[in-house]
């Protein structure tokens, strides 16, 4: 029993997982695994002056059988003076709720659990068979260079004392030395993805080479690391926006990274398609949805992620018809102004619609107001609520920016007609 504890001291060492005086939750579930980790973790209590909570999860999946484990485990810690918490759920009932896949559910019950309890570290007992299958789950589902780096020994305050055993190692030193564990009996079950690969994939990989997850891990580590470098590369560049012509010179690796980092800090993870469309907007001025009214949007010079309104927001029309010789009293404090007498009919004000075109005053030309707006550097987020201003004959300005040919000021002009406008948020 020894040896192994000896190959979990260096790994905790390796990666600086304890610290004297640590408070430790540590996941357990009564299997040979998370009771190993408890055992080793019992062994060196004094000597890291740790003070450990075990905390289980009974998952309501297995009925009696996982309600005995959880007793299992409780009197496990009573013989072992080690506080015990647990928490109890209905995995299949809330999952269903949730929207959420039983095992993605039951995770997330299980570290919000642990995180709660307040400790300065949390012990999983993830191993080095577990994290071989994390990969070839990923890599079945399409993975990233981060995706094939397995499961890290240390993330935040998450430590994995048993990552660099394997589960045969595991169960046989349990046997060996008398630690006692369960076997959930579902583990057999290939119904599960994981359980399939553990069962099924791995074997038939061994097959070609015994040391099959060794050689995955190499691959993991060497993944890891250079997803590290490349993520370091990448932290350099991320700022409030991002700028286009920066992103363009750096190595795609490097630049996609940095859209990655910059997404995260609002919240948003970004897989593979959405990672690409975001790309793509490098080389094109656009936007895309990245979930809700959430879009990430490229003017050619500036890549950022904003929210676009949802709602056309209503304003109060503020409008006064005055002689043009007194046209200059109010000139600077309204946004738009035209000739009153050329206008057809009412004037309104609402947002763009495809197909409104304006003629510049004193451009000579007709454009979209798409193209207008692009000329302006109008933000994208706004165009579709910004305001334009409408005769009975189609567009006649756009509020604070342009008046239409049609209507503009000029030496015949007698009337003015002024707007004002303030969004009504009453």
């Amino acid at each position: 029993m020894q040896e192994i504890f000896n190959k979990i001291d260096r790994t905790v060492k390796k990666h600086n997982m304890l610290s004297h005086g640590d408070k430790v939750v540590v996941g357990v579930s009564g299997g040979a695994d998370s009771m190993l980790l408890l055992s080793y973790l019992l062994s060196v209590r004094e000597a890291y002056a740790l003070t450990l909570t075990v905390a289980n999860v009974e998952h309501g999946i297995r009925g009696e059988s996982s309600v005995k484990d959880s007793a299992f485990v409780e009197s496990f810690c009573k013989k072992n003076n080690v506080e015990f918490v647990i928490r109890r759920i209905n995995a299949p009932k809330e999952a269903k709720e949730t929207g959420l896949g039983v095992e993605e559910y039951s995770r997330k019950v299980r570290y919000d659990f642990f995180s709660s309890l307040g400790a300065d570290k949390i012990a999983t007992a993830h191993n080095l068979s577990d994290s071989v299958e994390t990969v070839l789950f990923r890599l079945s589902r399409g993975s990233s260079l981060k995706g094939i780096s397995g499961i890290a020994p240390v993330r935040d305050s998450i430590i994995r004392p048993l990552i660099e055993c394997t589960s045969d190692e595991v169960r046989e030193y349990c046997d060996c030395n008398g630690i006692p564990y369960v076997v959930d009996e579902t583990n057999s079950e290939n119904a599960y993805s994981r359980n399939y690969i553990r069962n099924v994939i791995i074997p038939e990989f061994k097959r070609l080479n015994p040391s099959f997850e060794e050689a995955v891990i190499k691959l993991s580590e060497d993944a890891r690391e250079s997803d590290a470098y490349l993520s370091s590369l990448a932290s350099e560049y991320c700022k409030t926006e991002l700028d286009i012509n920066t992103l363009k010179s750096l190595n795609p690796a490097v630049a996609k990274r940095a859209i990655v980092q910059y997404a995260k800090g609002f919240n948003i993870t970004l897989d593979y398609k959405h990672l690409e469309e975001v790309y793509a907007l490098l080389f094109k001025n656009g936007r895309y949805q990245l979930s809700g009214n959430i879009f990430a949007v490229s003017d050619g010079v500036i890549l950022r992620i904003t929210s676009f309104n949802v709602k056309e927001p209503e304003y109060c029309v503020n409008t006064k018809s005055v002689p043009v010789s007194e046209f200059k009293a109010y000139k600077n404090k309204f946004a738009f102004y035209c000739d009153c007498d050329k206008i057809g009919g009412n004037v309104n004000v609402r947002a763009r619609l495809p197909q409104d075109k304006i003629s510049p005053a004193g451009r000579n030309c007709t454009k979209t107001l798409k193209k207008l707006y692009n000329e302006l550097k109008i933000p994208l987020e706004m165009r579709d609520t910004y305001p334009v201003i409408t005769d009975d004959k189609g567009v006649i300005g756009v509020y604070g920016y342009s008046v239409d040919d049609r209507v503009k000021i000029d030496e015949n002009t007698k009337n003015v007609l002024l707007v004002g406008l303030m969004e009504d948020n009453s």
